[in-house]
This record gives structure tokens, C-alpha cells and sequence, in this order.
């Protein structure tokens, strides 16, 4: 037997019992739609509303969530500017220390020496010594490694941010 609105019952009459046929008693089709309409725009407010309060909570959670990645991001980044920091003085210091060493060397210990360290360190410690120093050690080196050395002695002097 199937249920809804436009089934009714069938009682037998000799009973004694009321007959009832199917549709009697129900709504037409106009009076169903608008029922629906009326009970749609009633809670469409509220199912608005939920679903408002359902995406402000959410953006609540994500900006929360922003902001403890940003808390984090900013406390990665100090710890990273204090390495850097302890890293340049760490470099500046082997430098000055690479410096008072080749110094103290002969021109020709030097620049056999130099003639293995990366360009970068031997043209800053170049840089560093004295001129006349300098000049000795470039004068014993290999002339192709000397000419590299000043070509980049030579760039680091026309931009002093980009040289090291």
C-alpha cells in the first residue's frame, strides 16, 4: 500500500463504516506550492544565517591559523638573521685572521697556496694585504690564475656589494 497525500482510505460499506475516495480531502496543486514557497522563505533566513555563521567560524580558524604561521615565520626568520649575523663575523674574522697569516708568508709560499683556494677567498685576502704585498704574490703566481684573480679583484672594486 503506498502512503502520502493522495491516497485515502477505502472502507468497506457494509460495515458501516464511512467511504472516503482517494483525493477528497487533499490540497490542490496551487495551495501545495504555495506551502512549499511559504515554508522555503521562512527558513531560507535562517539557513542563511547558519550558513553565515558556519563561514565566519571557519575564517576565524584560518586566521588564526595565519597568524600562528606568521608568529612562526617571523621567529624563523630572526633565528635566521642572528645565524647570518654570527656567520659574517664568523667569515669576517677567518679573513682577517687568513689575512695576518699570508702577511707573514713569502710571496711564493703565498701564492702557491692561493693558487688552490677558491677565487672569491684569494682575490679578498688579496685585497686585503698590503698593495706591495699583493703585487709579489701576483708576480710569482701562474700569469692566467693572477689575471683571473685581479679580473675579479677588478669587478669586486666597481661593485663593492657584489665583489665577495
Amino acid at each position: 500500500m503506498r502512503r502520502g497525500r493522495s491516497i485515502g482510505l477505502i472502507f468497506v460499506m457494509g460495515m458501516g463504516l464511512p467511504v472516503m475516495a482517494a483525493r477528497s480531502d487533499t490540497p490542490d496543486d496551487a495551495t501545495v506550492r504555495k506551502a512549499i514557497e511559504t515554508y522555503c522563505t521562512s527558513i531560507s533566513d535562517l539557513a542563511a544565517e547558519r550558513r553565515a555563521a558556519r563561514q565566519a567560524s571557519a575564517l576565524k580558524e584560518l586566521e588564526a591559523k595565519v597568524s600562528d604561521r606568521l608568529d612562526l615565520l617571523e621567529q624563523r626568520t630572526q633565528q635566521l638573521s642572528e645565524l647570518i649575523r654570527k656567520r659574517n663575523a664568523l667569515r669576517d674574522l677567518a679573513n682577517k685572521e687568513l689575512v695576518d697569516i699570508y702577511s707573514g708568508v713569502g710571496a711564493e709560499a703565498a701564492a702557491a697556496q692561493m693558487e688552490k683556494l677558491d677565487f672569491r677567498l684569494a682575490s679578498s685576502v688579496l685585497r686585503q694585504l698590503k698593495p706591495r704585498q699583493a703585487s709579489a704574490i701576483l708576480d710569482v703566481m701562474k700569469p692566467e690564475l693572477a689575471a683571473k684573480l685581479v679580473n675579479v679583484i677588478a669587478a669586486a672594486a666597481r661593485d663593492p656589494q657584489g665583489g665577495e
